[in-house]
C-alpha cells in the first residue's frame, strides 16, 4: 500500500487539473484560470522535479486529448514544462513554512507572467497578428485580460494550497514524533522488565 500512496497522490493531481480544465472549458468561469501550476508545484515540493514534469505535461496531453489545443501547443506546453521544472525551487524552502508560502506567491507571479510572455510570443509568431512590433504589442494587449485572470488564480490558490500543505506536513511530523516517542518508551519499558 505504501508504494501506491505516490502513485494515488500524482493521478489526483493530474485528474484534479484536468477535471478543471474540462469543466472550466465547457462552462468558460474563468478563462485561463488553470491549475497545472498548482499541481505542478504541489508535485514539485513533495517528489521533486521529474514529478513535476510528469504531472504537468500528463495533464495538458490528458485533457488536450480531450479539447484539442490549437497551433500554440508547443508554446503552452513547454511554459508549463519550464513552470514544473522552475517549481523545484520552492522544494528547497520546504522546512521553512512561512518562507516557502511568501516564496511560492512570487514564484506564481513569475510563472505567469512567462506564461503569458511565451503563450502570446507563440500566438503573434504564428501570424494571428501582424508581423510587426505593433502587432506584438497589440497581441500582449489583447492576451492582458487572460493573464490577469491567470495571475490572480495563481496568486490566491497556489500560496494557499502550499499553506495547507505545510500544515498537513507539521500535523504528520508531530503525529510521528508522539508515535516515535511512545514507541521508544515502550522499549525502555521492555528492557526495565
Amino acid at each position: 500500500m505504501k508504494n501506491l500512496k505516490p502513485i494515488i497522490i500524482v493521478a489526483s493531481l493530474i485528474t484534479i487539473a484536468v477535471t478543471w480544465r474540462l469543466v472550466n472549458y465547457r462552462y468558460q468561469f474563468a478563462p485561463n484560470l488553470e491549475l497545472v501550476t498548482l499541481v505542478s508545484v504541489i508535485a514539485a515540493l513533495v517528489y521533486g522535479w521529474r514529478v513535476s514534469l510528469l504531472v504537468a505535461l500528463g495533464t495538458m496531453a490528458i485533457s488536450d486529448a480531450i479539447i484539442g489545443n490549437t497551433s500554440i501547443l508547443a508554446f503552452t506546453w513547454g511554459s508549463f514544462g519550464l513552470i514544473a521544472l522552475g517549481s523545484v525551487i520552492l522544494r528547497k524552502l520546504n522546512k521553512k513554512p512561512k518562507t516557502q508560502v511568501l516564496a511560492t506567491a512570487g514564484f506564481v507571479v513569475a510563472s505567469s507572467t512567462l506564461f503569458f510572455i511565451v503563450t502570446n510570443f507563440g500566438v503573434w509568431l504564428q501570424g494571428w497578428y501582424a508581423p510587426t512590433w505593433a502587432g506584438l504589442m497589440n497581441c500582449y494587449q489583447m492576451g492582458i485580460p487572460f493573464y490577469r485572470t491567470m495571475l490572480i488564480g495563481n496568486i490566491i490558490i497556489v500560496p494557499a494550497a502550499v499553506g495547507v500543505w505545510q500544515i498537513i506536513r507539521a500535523h504528520q511530523a508531530a503525529k510521528l514524533s508522539v508515535v516515535n516517542s511512545l514507541v521508544g518508551d515502550e522499549a525502555v519499558v521492555k528492557v526495565v522488565f
